[in-house]
């Protein structure tokens, strides 16, 4: 059976949270790393050892792709190996963590599968009770780090200290913003490489909203703070004002509803294993 692998995940929180390797932190920075580790595994072990992980399989060529993923990411493959060496690790229990890792997030999207298609009693009212008018929007991408006094690494100026460096990753010639959000992005959304989704004008903080509107196609924002924390925006996409047709209006609500009712359908059955 799988067992989750601290020293798998100690690196990757090393490299979200503080973007450096296990063996260059502070004692403090290393205390945080460990408790956000320990506390991963104890979910991965609740999901793996449930009915649903303890049935699902990744295929090899998914880790594969994983580990060269990763690896890509290295100036040379002996620089990659050098990085796993420093940090205790050896490409087959990089393998392994990423198998857990993959077996892990297998299981979430299969649990979050299960969800019901919304209710058309909802969806209409809903509709009803809004309008047709389809407001400027943008595609947006984000990354955020961020901050929570009771972390050490997330207090207001690590976290800034820590957004910083990762922008200037976001800056860098041939960098690639999807990647990076998911290395260093703190949001639900790193997983999807940062990706929010289609944004309106009044649907966010004012500054971040007014910052994301000023933004033109492909262009990434300087850092901006919120209540949540530090951000780094990605306009992907400028769409346009104009009038929804009632059915572009009723699948958009479905698609929300649909989304809203999967997370919570992940989060009832976290709650029963």
């Amino acid at each position: 059976m799988l067992q989750p692998s601290l020293p798998y995940n100690q690196l990757k929180f090393s490299l979200q949270m503080f973007h450096r390797p296990l063996n260059e932190l502070e004692k403090s920075e290393y205390e945080a790393v460990k408790t956000r580790a320990e506390a991963e595994c104890t979910l991965e072990r609740k999901i793996l050892t449930s009915a649903e992980g303890m049935k699902m399989k990744v295929a090899q060529e998914s880790i594969e792709e994983a580990i060269a993923a990763i690896a890509n990411r290295y100036e040379s493959p002996e620089a990659f190996q050098n990085d796993l060496r420093a940090n205790n690790m050896d490409p087959a229990a990089m393998a392994s963590g990423l198998e857990v890792e993959l077996t892990v997030k297998a299981t979430l999207k299969k649990v979050a599968g299960r969800t019901e298609d919304p209710d058309e009693a909802e969806v209409t009212e809903i509709f009803e009770a809004g309008d047709q008018k389809k407001r400027e929007q943008r595609q947006l991408h984000h990354i955020l780090i961020t901050i929570n006094d009771q972390f050490p690494e997330n207090r207001r100026e690590s976290a800034l200290a820590r957004i910083t460096r990762v922008h200037e990753k976001v800056l860098a010639p041939g960098s690639n913003f999807g990647e990076l959000a998911q290395r260093y992005s703190e949001c639900p959304s790193a997983v999807q490489g940062g990706n929010i989704g289609s944004v309106a004008r009044g649907s966010l903080p004012p500054n971040l909203e007014e910052t994301l509107f000023a933004l033109e196609r492909g262009e990434i924002s300087n850092v901006v703070e919120s209540t949540m924390g530090f951000h780094i925006l990605l306009c992907e996409e400028i769409i346009e004002a104009g009038t929804l047709s009632p059915e572009e209006t009723k699948a958009k609500i479905r698609k929300v509803l649909h989304t809203q009712n999967k997370k919570k359908t992940v989060q009832m059955w976290l709650a029963t294993i």
